[in-house]
């Protein structure tokens, strides 16, 4: 078996960012009218689309800037560490700007990815869940990956509900 070379893990994982972005987007996209701003089973898929935007800016691309409020955990003292500052896109905000903070954020997580070599998948990112407050990276992107799958599920659901 040859070895992969080197940015052979960052290019496969910025392709399945790539791919499962846009199968969230398109689900976001399905949100008729007003209900893409109505709360459904706890959330409106405005607040996803920035859920997601959110943790990929802060885990993946490691971005500390104190302006994260759709994290689900700004309760919690590790967040409120990062300092509180107002939020870029509100969840009120019109679809086309939250759209456009997914897609810009999801833009600069590829291009992160098929620029990084995959030694800059080691270390450390934020973790509010674990007790040293950081999570290796290359877990941190798994586990973002399946987040955004398990919030496209969410807003399947959501938009079944609906209908």
């Amino acid at each position: 078996m040859t070895p992969p070379s080197p940015g052979a893990v960052t290019a496969y994982l910025a392709e399945q960012f790539r791919s499962e972005l846009e199968l969230f987007r398109a689900a976001l996209e399905q949100a008729p009218g007003d209900a893409f701003h109505t709360p459904r089973m706890g959330h409106s898929p405005a607040w996803h689309a920035l859920h997601i935007a959110e943790w990929l800016r802060l885990m993946v691309l490691d971005d500390r800037t104190p302006t994260y409020h759709h994290l689900g955990w700004e309760d919690n003292a590790r967040v409120q560490a990062l300092g509180t500052q107002p939020a870029p896109v509100r969840e009120t905000a019109p679809r086309e700007q939250i759209l456009a903070a997914l897609i810009e954020t999801g833009a600069q997580v590829v291009a992160w990815l098929e620029q990084a070599g995959d030694s800059a998948l080691d270390g450390e990112v934020f973790s509010a869940a674990t007790p040293s407050g950081t999570r290796p990276r290359r877990l941190a992107l798994g586990m973002q990956l399946r987040h955004v799958g398990y919030h496209r599920g969410q807003l399947n659901l959501l938009l079944k509900s609906q209908a």
